[in-house]
């Protein structure tokens, strides 16, 4: 008995000496997706819907798609012609992105400096009034042309190209997120009108623009 007991001890003290090794802290699975929503366009009557797609497991390259929505009315910010105060816009454009974060690999995918590039595509039906000759009939039952407000269409196809550099900053101790970003791009235009010349195309955020423009962007988003 007294041998069991001492064996018994023996046991006991060895075990209370060897150290058991700790369990794995769970991780929370790398995010993949980010759905994010931009400010600027709302000053054209433009809402803007990102998703953005990480790549592969680096969390270094993401892929970003961006469909676009237009409704509502033609401000000073946008367009310097009001003939008439009925001056409205109504499209839809989708943008594609590649995205490549810099520097280091993140500690927290889709979030850091990155460069990107894509293409997009807009489309646009103006609605407004301007001053123009047309043929009316008279009460003679003769026509006659003449120079009155009236209404007006002009349908604008636009496709562009895009260099950019922005900022994705996390919120800490939540999935969302703020993006900025600022590059350079190009587009080119065709429109049809029921005016001989365009009218929507006499600044760098109106609808008609073509050539060199600033891209500039404020997200507000969600990691999923």
């Amino acid at each position: 008995m007294l041998g069991l007991g001492l064996l018994s001890a023996g046991l006991a003290a060895g075990a209370h000496g060897q150290s058991v090794p700790a369990a794995p802290a769970a991780t929370l699975p790398p995010r993949a997706w980010a759905l994010s929503a931009d400010f600027i366009p709302l000053l054209a009557s433009g809402y803007h819907l990102s998703a953005e797609r990480r790549i592969g497991q680096s969390g270094r390259q993401t892929i970003v798609f961006t469909p676009q929505f237009y409704r509502g009315p033609v401000n000073d910010l946008t367009s310097a012609r009001h003939e008439g105060a009925t001056d409205r816009v109504r499209g839809f454009g989708l943008a594609a992105q590649h995205r490549l974060y810099l520097g280091r690999q993140p500690e927290a995918p889709l979030a850091g400096t990155y460069l990107a590039y894509g293409l997009v595509y807009q489309h646009f039906q103006m609605q407004f009034q301007s001053f123009n000759w047309q043929q009316e009939v008279a009460p003679d039952g003769l026509f006659y042309y003449e120079h009155r407000l009236r209404d007006q269409t002009e349908v604008i196809n636009r496709y562009g190209a895009t260099v950019v550099v922005g900022q994705q900053l996390e919120m800490p101790g939540s999935p969302f997120f703020l993006d900025f970003f600022l590059g350079l791009g190009l587009r080119q235009a065709f429109s049809r009108a029921t005016l001989p010349n365009k009218q929507f195309a006499t600044t760098l955020s109106d609808y008609g623009h073509a050539g060199a423009y600033l891209p500039i962007g404020c997200r507000i988003g969600l990691r999923l």
